[in-house]
Protein backbone atom coordinates (compact mmCIF):
# COMPACT_ATOMS: atom_id res chain seq x y z
CA UNK A 1 0.00 0.00 0.00
CA UNK A 2 3.05 2.37 0.91
CA UNK A 3 5.12 1.82 -2.38
CA UNK A 4 1.16 2.09 -4.45
CA UNK A 5 0.71 5.67 -2.52
CA UNK A 6 4.16 6.68 -3.09
CA UNK A 7 4.60 6.40 -6.80
CA UNK A 8 0.88 7.43 -7.23
CA UNK A 9 1.36 10.63 -4.71
CA UNK A 10 4.69 11.43 -5.37
CA UNK A 11 4.10 14.22 -8.63
CA UNK A 12 1.61 15.86 -6.53
CA UNK A 13 4.53 16.64 -3.82
CA UNK A 14 7.42 16.69 -5.63
CA UNK A 15 5.37 19.78 -7.52
CA UNK A 16 4.29 21.30 -4.26
CA UNK A 17 7.84 20.92 -3.32
CA UNK A 18 9.37 22.71 -6.56
CA UNK A 19 6.42 25.36 -6.47
CA UNK A 20 7.42 26.62 -3.25
CA UNK A 21 11.12 26.44 -3.23
CA UNK A 22 12.28 25.62 -6.42
CA UNK A 23 14.07 22.21 -8.13
CA UNK A 24 17.68 23.14 -6.38
CA UNK A 25 15.85 23.29 -3.30
CA UNK A 26 13.66 20.35 -3.41
CA UNK A 27 16.43 18.04 -4.61
CA UNK A 28 17.99 19.40 -1.51
CA UNK A 29 14.89 18.63 0.76
CA UNK A 30 14.39 15.19 -0.76
CA UNK A 31 17.89 14.49 -0.43
CA UNK A 32 17.60 15.25 3.16
CA UNK A 33 14.79 12.80 3.65
CA UNK A 34 16.94 10.38 1.95
CA UNK A 35 19.19 10.55 4.65
CA UNK A 36 16.85 10.58 7.74
CA UNK A 37 15.31 7.27 5.98
CA UNK A 38 18.68 5.38 5.66
CA UNK A 39 19.53 5.75 9.36
CA UNK A 40 15.70 3.91 9.54
CA UNK A 41 16.92 1.33 7.43
CA UNK A 42 20.37 1.21 9.34
CA UNK A 43 18.14 0.22 12.81
CA UNK A 44 15.30 -1.77 11.91
CA UNK A 45 15.88 -3.14 8.54
CA UNK A 46 16.02 -7.54 9.22
CA UNK A 47 16.98 -10.66 7.02
CA UNK A 48 15.04 -13.75 7.02
CA UNK A 49 12.70 -14.15 9.46
CA UNK A 50 13.12 -17.53 9.98
CA UNK A 51 16.76 -16.12 11.34
CA UNK A 52 14.52 -14.90 14.42
CA UNK A 53 13.05 -18.26 14.85
CA UNK A 54 9.92 -16.74 12.87
CA UNK A 55 7.21 -18.49 10.18
CA UNK A 56 6.43 -15.94 7.37
CA UNK A 57 2.77 -16.73 7.50
CA UNK A 58 2.87 -16.71 11.16
CA UNK A 59 2.95 -19.68 13.81
CA UNK A 60 -0.20 -21.26 12.57
CA UNK A 61 0.08 -23.32 9.89
CA UNK A 62 -2.82 -24.42 8.09
CA UNK A 63 -3.58 -27.49 5.66
CA UNK A 64 -3.43 -25.85 2.39
CA UNK A 65 -0.13 -23.85 3.74
CA UNK A 66 1.37 -27.09 4.67
CA UNK A 67 0.61 -28.69 1.14
CA UNK A 68 2.36 -25.31 -0.42
CA UNK A 69 5.52 -26.05 2.29
CA UNK A 70 7.79 -27.99 0.00
CA UNK A 71 8.44 -25.27 -2.96
CA UNK A 72 11.20 -26.15 -5.10
CA UNK A 73 14.35 -23.50 -4.82
CA UNK A 74 14.81 -22.19 -8.60
CA UNK A 75 17.95 -20.63 -9.54
CA UNK A 76 18.18 -17.34 -11.60
CA UNK A 77 19.56 -19.51 -14.76
CA UNK A 78 16.60 -21.78 -14.07
CA UNK A 79 13.89 -19.19 -13.66
CA UNK A 80 15.12 -17.43 -16.77
CA UNK A 81 14.22 -20.22 -18.94
CA UNK A 82 10.66 -20.00 -17.80
CA UNK A 83 8.02 -18.21 -19.90
CA UNK A 84 6.31 -16.80 -16.79
CA UNK A 85 10.03 -14.95 -15.42
CA UNK A 86 9.80 -13.01 -18.98
CA UNK A 87 6.30 -12.48 -19.25
CA UNK A 88 5.47 -11.13 -15.92
CA UNK A 89 8.73 -9.45 -15.66
CA UNK A 90 7.36 -7.45 -19.15
CA UNK A 91 3.97 -6.86 -17.75
CA UNK A 92 5.78 -5.09 -14.68
CA UNK A 93 8.01 -3.61 -16.97
CA UNK A 94 5.41 -2.13 -18.88
CA UNK A 95 4.32 -0.21 -15.68
CA UNK A 96 7.24 0.98 -15.29
CA UNK A 97 8.00 2.39 -18.97
CA UNK A 98 4.52 3.79 -18.90
CA UNK A 99 4.58 5.58 -15.68
CA UNK A 100 7.53 7.15 -15.78
CA UNK A 101 7.46 8.01 -18.89
CA UNK A 102 3.92 9.62 -18.77
CA UNK A 103 4.75 11.29 -15.41
CA UNK A 104 7.90 12.90 -16.53
CA UNK A 105 5.81 14.50 -19.49
CA UNK A 106 2.39 14.90 -17.69
CA UNK A 107 2.63 18.84 -17.93
CA UNK A 108 3.17 18.37 -21.31
CA UNK A 109 1.26 15.88 -22.33
CA UNK A 110 -1.74 17.36 -21.26
CA UNK A 111 -0.84 20.86 -22.26
CA UNK A 112 -0.51 19.63 -25.93
CA UNK A 113 -4.50 18.72 -25.68
CA UNK A 114 -5.72 21.65 -24.12
CA UNK A 115 -5.20 21.22 -20.49
CA UNK A 116 -3.14 23.35 -18.02
CA UNK A 117 -0.70 22.14 -15.46
CA UNK A 118 -2.78 22.40 -12.62
CA UNK A 119 -5.13 20.00 -13.87
CA UNK A 120 -2.21 17.91 -15.26
CA UNK A 121 -0.96 17.21 -11.67
CA UNK A 122 -4.21 16.85 -10.27
CA UNK A 123 -5.18 13.38 -11.65
CA UNK A 124 -2.78 11.92 -9.62
CA UNK A 125 -5.26 11.80 -6.78
CA UNK A 126 -7.77 10.07 -8.35
CA UNK A 127 -4.70 7.48 -8.94
CA UNK A 128 -3.39 7.18 -5.82
CA UNK A 129 -6.66 5.93 -4.71
CA UNK A 130 -7.37 3.85 -7.28
CA UNK A 131 -4.04 2.42 -6.40
CA UNK A 132 -4.34 2.24 -2.99
CA UNK A 133 -7.70 0.68 -3.16
CA UNK A 134 -6.57 -2.15 -6.02
CA UNK A 135 -3.59 -2.94 -3.64
CA UNK A 136 -5.20 -3.40 -0.67
CA UNK A 137 -8.09 -5.51 -2.32
CA UNK A 138 -5.07 -7.50 -4.57
CA UNK A 139 -3.10 -8.17 -1.21
CA UNK A 140 -5.96 -9.16 0.60
CA UNK A 141 -7.38 -11.70 -2.09
CA UNK A 142 -3.52 -12.89 -3.11
CA UNK A 143 -4.60 -16.78 -1.51
CA UNK A 144 -7.30 -17.00 -2.54
CA UNK A 145 -7.38 -16.05 -6.43
CA UNK A 146 -5.18 -17.40 -9.53
CA UNK A 147 -2.36 -15.75 -9.76
CA UNK A 148 -2.66 -15.34 -13.71
CA UNK A 149 -5.94 -13.51 -13.34
CA UNK A 150 -3.61 -10.61 -11.94
CA UNK A 151 -1.11 -10.58 -15.04
CA UNK A 152 -4.80 -10.92 -17.14
CA UNK A 153 -5.73 -7.69 -15.34
CA UNK A 154 -2.34 -5.88 -15.42
CA UNK A 155 -2.72 -6.18 -19.20
CA UNK A 156 -6.34 -5.00 -18.93
CA UNK A 157 -5.07 -1.51 -17.08
CA UNK A 158 -2.16 -1.21 -19.82
CA UNK A 159 -4.34 -1.27 -22.70
CA UNK A 160 -6.90 1.30 -21.04
CA UNK A 161 -4.12 3.78 -20.07
CA UNK A 162 -2.99 3.36 -23.69
CA UNK A 163 -6.04 3.89 -25.29
CA UNK A 164 -6.60 6.94 -22.45
CA UNK A 165 -3.60 8.53 -24.01
CA UNK A 166 -4.75 8.43 -27.08
CA UNK A 167 -8.14 10.07 -26.61
CA UNK A 168 -7.29 12.02 -23.60
CA UNK A 169 -9.17 15.17 -25.72
CA UNK A 170 -12.35 13.52 -24.60
CA UNK A 171 -13.60 12.65 -21.32
CA UNK A 172 -13.18 8.46 -21.83
CA UNK A 173 -9.78 8.93 -22.07
CA UNK A 174 -9.26 10.74 -19.25
CA UNK A 175 -11.48 8.49 -17.38
CA UNK A 176 -9.49 5.37 -19.14
CA UNK A 177 -5.82 6.99 -18.51
CA UNK A 178 -6.93 7.56 -14.16
CA UNK A 179 -8.33 3.99 -14.18
CA UNK A 180 -5.77 2.22 -16.06
CA UNK A 181 -2.53 4.05 -14.55
CA UNK A 182 -4.52 3.53 -11.19
CA UNK A 183 -4.88 -0.31 -11.11
CA UNK A 184 -1.34 -0.73 -13.06
CA UNK A 185 0.00 0.94 -9.88
CA UNK A 186 -1.87 -0.88 -7.48
CA UNK A 187 -1.13 -4.36 -9.07
CA UNK A 188 2.32 -3.37 -9.43
CA UNK A 189 3.29 -3.64 -6.09
CA UNK A 190 1.13 -7.40 -5.56
CA UNK A 191 2.12 -8.86 -8.45
CA UNK A 192 6.43 -7.62 -7.56
CA UNK A 193 5.79 -8.91 -4.11
CA UNK A 194 3.78 -12.02 -4.56
CA UNK A 195 5.52 -13.86 -8.09
CA UNK A 196 8.65 -14.65 -7.39
CA UNK A 197 9.22 -16.40 -4.42
CA UNK A 198 5.39 -18.08 -5.27
CA UNK A 199 6.78 -19.16 -8.52
CA UNK A 200 10.46 -19.62 -7.87
CA UNK A 201 10.69 -20.24 -3.84
CA UNK A 202 12.85 -18.03 -1.68
CA UNK A 203 16.48 -19.55 -1.97
CA UNK A 204 17.43 -17.74 -4.95
CA UNK A 205 14.93 -14.59 -4.13
CA UNK A 206 17.83 -12.18 -4.41
CA UNK A 207 19.33 -13.05 -7.93
CA UNK A 208 15.56 -13.40 -9.46
CA UNK A 209 14.17 -10.06 -8.36
CA UNK A 210 17.63 -8.13 -9.13
CA UNK A 211 17.31 -9.50 -12.66
CA UNK A 212 13.70 -8.50 -12.65
CA UNK A 213 14.84 -4.80 -11.35
CA UNK A 214 17.24 -4.46 -14.01
CA UNK A 215 14.33 -5.23 -16.39
CA UNK A 216 12.10 -2.67 -14.38
CA UNK A 217 15.37 -0.21 -14.59
CA UNK A 218 15.87 -0.34 -18.37
CA UNK A 219 12.21 0.40 -18.93
CA UNK A 220 11.80 3.49 -17.03
CA UNK A 221 15.14 4.93 -18.61
CA UNK A 222 14.14 4.54 -22.17
CA UNK A 223 10.21 5.63 -21.52
CA UNK A 224 11.44 9.72 -20.91
CA UNK A 225 13.53 9.49 -24.01
CA UNK A 226 10.83 7.64 -26.69
CA UNK A 227 7.60 10.01 -25.21
CA UNK A 228 9.86 12.91 -25.59
CA UNK A 229 10.87 11.58 -29.40
CA UNK A 230 7.45 10.62 -30.40
CA UNK A 231 6.35 14.21 -29.43
CA UNK A 232 9.06 15.86 -31.38
CA UNK A 233 8.90 13.98 -34.02
CA UNK A 234 5.07 13.32 -34.44
CA UNK A 235 3.96 16.62 -32.16
CA UNK A 236 1.64 14.13 -30.37
CA UNK A 237 1.99 11.62 -27.40
CA UNK A 238 -0.32 9.10 -28.37
CA UNK A 239 2.24 7.81 -31.12
CA UNK A 240 3.43 5.94 -28.14
CA UNK A 241 0.66 3.87 -27.09
CA UNK A 242 0.83 2.50 -31.00
CA UNK A 243 4.20 0.92 -29.32
CA UNK A 244 2.37 0.53 -26.02
CA UNK A 245 -0.52 -1.72 -27.38
CA UNK A 246 1.36 -3.98 -29.93
CA UNK A 247 3.97 -5.22 -26.91
CA UNK A 248 0.49 -5.70 -24.89
CA UNK A 249 -0.87 -7.73 -27.73
CA UNK A 250 2.24 -9.64 -27.83
CA UNK A 251 2.06 -10.48 -24.22
CA UNK A 252 -1.47 -11.02 -24.11
CA UNK A 253 -1.10 -14.13 -26.56
CA UNK A 254 2.23 -14.93 -25.09
CA UNK A 255 0.45 -15.06 -21.32
CA UNK A 256 -2.29 -17.16 -22.26
CA UNK A 257 0.32 -20.24 -22.03
CA UNK A 258 1.68 -19.23 -18.60
CA UNK A 259 1.38 -20.88 -15.64
CA UNK A 260 3.43 -21.75 -12.19
CA UNK A 261 6.68 -23.47 -12.05
CA UNK A 262 6.02 -25.46 -9.04
CA UNK A 263 2.95 -27.41 -10.59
Amino acid sequence: MAVSLGFSASPILINKLIDDYGWQMSWQIIAICLVIFSVFILQFYRNKPEDFGMKPDGVVIHKEQKARKNVRAFTLIEAKKTRAFWIISLILAFNSFFFTGFTFHVVSIFESVGFSKNQAISIFLPISIIAISTSTCGNIFSDNIKHKIYIFIMILAGFMASLGLIFLKESLGLYLLIIGLGVLGGLFTVVNAVTWPRYYGRLYLGAITGKVMSVLVIASAVAPTLFSYCFTVFESYSYVSYITVVILLFVTIASLKVKNPQK
